[in-house]
């Protein structure tokens, strides 16, 4: 046995073995597979990198002085960003798997995967891409609102001064719109502040801060874009 050499027992062993080699056709498709999984891994991270980014920025932080510290920790994109962790692992994992995987360390790997994702993510999200698919999600995966923070309940308390909704009327000084629980509500904008690059048109989804001053009227203090700033 000592005087085998390596290949002489690799040879014994997988006669005794009975082991196989792989055609050279199912080791080419195994090697495009691998870079599939790699670059499909690396759009969903994108996909998901816009998300996370539209979580922060469409997150409600000024509402911290009203629900405190509390609030906003339970408002973060954690879905998102565990999702956002697990296909970074993946792709890094899959890219192992190919011919170069052997090249590069980890950390190089996880750098330009990262890097990728966040370019590409940014401009995902600049494009309104992290829209359609948040809303594509929310309407055809009913399991998914127990996953999130629940945006629609928690501005749906008038009574806490958070109303929201769809405008159906805009007037002078006075807006209508139907909230997401399909109430109707007459809305005073007369000493409201609009912020920036909220429309105040029919069909616009709005968030408004003020008080309710009687049954289906609302005195605005400040109405808001439902998605906010871009």
């Amino acid at each position: 046995m000592e005087n085998k050499n390596i290949s002489q027992i690799a040879l014994e062993r997988i006669k005794e073995e009975g082991i196989k080699p792989l055609s050279r056709k199912i080791f080419s498709i195994k090697r495009v597979l691998f870079w599939v999984a790699v670059v499909v891994s690396l759009i969903v991270g994108a996909f998901t990198f816009a998300l996370v980014l539209s979580g922060f920025f469409h997150n409600d932080w000024y509402l911290y002085n009203k629900y405190g510290f509390n609030f906003i920790l339970k408002t973060l994109p954690y879905f998102w960003l565990i999702s956002l962790g697990v296909f970074t692992v993946l792709g890094e994992y899959y890219y192992r798997k190919t011919l170069l995987g052997h090249r590069r360390s980890f950390i190089f790997i996880m750098a330009v995967y990262m890097v990728s994702t966040t370019i590409f993510g940014s401009i995902l999200y600049s494009f309104g891409t992290d829209e359609y698919v948040e809303n594509y999600v929310t309407e055809n995966v009913p399991e998914y609102s127990n996953f999130i923070f629940n945006k629609y309940e928690t501005w749906s308390h008038p009574e806490d001064g958070l109303l929201s909704g769809t405008i159906t009327k805009v007037g002078s000084d006075v807006i209508e719109i139907i909230d997401f629980n399909g109430l109707t509500w007459v809305v005073n904008t007369k000493d409201s502040s609009i912020v920036e690059n909220t429309l105040i048109k029919v069909g616009e989804n709005v968030k408004i801060i003020g008080d309710s001053v009687s049954p289906n009227i609302f005195n605005a203090d400040e109405i808001r874009s439902w998605m906010g700033m871009r």
